[in-house]
C-alpha cells in the first residue's frame, strides 16, 4: 500500500507565494475554522464523519483532479485519513503536516520605502502577527519579532543591514516574543522602555527619547493603555509602529491581566495615547504589530495614514468617558493561554513549554 504523502508548510507557503494551482481542505469543525483559517482553503463539514471512520466522507467532493489537494486539520492527524481517502479517488492528495498549529509559522513579507529608509513587514499568516526590519544605510532594527531569529537574520543579510537594534513595543500575551532571541544571536542591543516590568536585562529607553538607526531616526513615545509599559516608534515623522495600540482595524484592548477598575483605568490611559498620536501629522502611516484576520500571501503592505483611521474609527473621535465606556462594552473574550504567555515574556523564557500549543489561534488584541 502507498505511503500517505505529507507536505510540509514551508512547501505549501512556496506554492502559494508562486501562485502555484492549488485546492486546500479544511476538514474541522467549522468552531476551529472561525477562529482562524487559511484565506485561500475550502472548507467541508466532515470532521465527525472522518472522524468516526466514514471512508465516504468525500464521496460529494468534485474537484479538479489536475490539481493538487491538501488537506488540513489541527495538528496533522485526521488530514492523514482524508488524504487516503482522496488518493484512492485518484486525486493528487497531500497531509498538511502538523495542520494549524504548523501553519501558525507560515510566513511572507512586503515592503515600504520611504526615501533611503525600507521598511519590511514581516507576517504571520495565520495569526496575522506584524514585525518589522528598518533599514537605513547598513544597520537595522527589528520590532516585535513573532518568528525565528533566522528569517531577520536572513533578511538583514539580503539586504546588506547588521542588525543593531532589536525591541518589543510591550509585553506581548498572544504570542511568545523571539526578542531576546534575536538579541543572543546577532548581539544586538535590545530595547524596552525604562518602565517595563520584565525579569532579564535589557538597555532602557525614556519617552521621547531619539535612536539612529543608518541615516534615520526613531523616537520612543511612551504610549501606554493596552499594557501600562506600551511604546510606539515614530519614524522621521513619516511612519509610526504603534504595536497594539492602534491597528488598522481596531484599538488595543485594555482588559488584559486587570479586573474592572483597572481596565477602566489603562482605557482612560488608552484615551490619552491616542489621543497623542492623533495629534500627529496626519499623512504618516501606521504599522501596527497585528491585523484581525489571516493574510492572504503576497498581499498589500498592511497600513493606513493616521488621517485614514481617524476617519473610519468612530471610537477615535469620542469624548473620554463615552470612549471608556464604549470599549468596555465590546471586549472580545480573552486570548487563550494568555497569562502564560505574558509571564513568559516577562521572564524572556519559554523551557518546559510546547509554543506550537500555546500558541495556536488568532489573536484577539484588537477591539474594532
Amino acid at each position: 500500500m502507498t505511503a500517505t504523502k505529507v507536505i510540509d508548510c514551508q512547501t505549501l507557503a512556496d506554492w502559494l507565494k508562486v501562485g502555484k494551482n492549488v485546492s486546500i481542505l479544511d476538514i474541522r469543525p467549522l468552531s476551529e475554522r472561525a477562529e482562524w483559517h487559511i484565506p485561500q482553503s475550502i472548507h467541508v463539514n466532515v470532521y465527525d464523519a472522518l472522524k468516526a471512520g466514514d471512508e465516504k466522507a468525500l464521496n460529494f467532493l468534485h474537484l479538479d483532479k489536475n490539481i493538487p489537494v491538501v488537506s488540513l486539520c489541527a495538528g496533522g492527524k485526521l488530514s492523514l485519513f482524508a488524504t487516503e481517502i482522496l488518493a484512492k479517488k485518484d486525486y493528487k492528495a497531500y497531509s498538511l503536516a502538523g495542520g494549524m498549529k504548523a501553519w501558525n509559522y507560515a510566513w511572507d513579507t512586503a515592503t515600504i520605502q520611504i526615501g533611503d529608509i525600507t521598511i519590511l513587514q514581516i507576517r504571520r499568516v495565520a495569526k496575522g502577527c506584524l514585525s518589522y526590519l528598518v533599514g537605513s544605510g547598513n544597520k537595522a532594527m527589528v520590532i516585535d519579532a513573532s518568528l525565528d531569529p533566522s528569517i531577520y537574520t536572513n533578511l538583514a543579510t539580503e539586504n546588506g543591514w547588521k542588525i543593531e537594534y532589536v525591541t518589543d513595543t510591550h509585553i506581548h500575551a498572544d504570542y511568545v516574543s523571539r526578542t531576546k532571541e534575536l538579541a543572543q544571536t546577532t548581539g544586538a542591543k535590545h530595547l524596552m522602555i525604562d518602565t517595563a516590568n520584565i525579569l532579564y536585562d535589557f538597555v532602557p529607553v525614556k519617552n521621547g527619547e531619539i535612536l539612529k538607526i543608518g541615516d534615520a531616526q526613531l523616537q520612543v513615545l511612551h504610549t501606554p493603555g493596552h499594557t501600562y509599559e506600551s511604546v510606539s516608534w515614530l519614524l522621521e515623522d513619516k511612519a509610526l509602529f504603534t504595536g497594539d495600540t492602534l491597528f488598522t482595524d481596531g484599538i488595543g484592548r485594555p482588559d488584559l491581566k486587570a479586573d474592572e477598575e483597572e481596565s477602566k483605568r489603562k482605557a482612560t490611559m488608552l484615551f490619552d495615547s491616542l489621543q497623542q498620536l492623533a495629534s500627529l501629522d496626519s499623512r504618516i502611516l501606521v504599522f501596527p504589530a497585528h491585523t484581525s484576520k489571516p493574510i492572504v500571501f503576497g498581499q498589500e503592505t498592511i497600513t493606513a495614514t493616521l488621517e485614514q483611521l481617524k476617519n473610519d474609527m468612530a471610537s477615535l473621535s469620542l469624548e473620554k468617558r463615552d470612549f471608556v465606556s464604549s470599549i468596555l462594552a465590546k471586549l472580545p473574550p480573552t486570548p487563550p493561554n494568555y497569562l502564560t504567555i505574558a509571564e513568559i515574556n516577562r521572564k524572556g523564557d519559554s523551557t518546559g513549554h510546547v509554543l506550537a500549543d500555546l500558541e495556536a489561534g488568532a489573536n484577539r488584541c484588537a477591539i474594532p
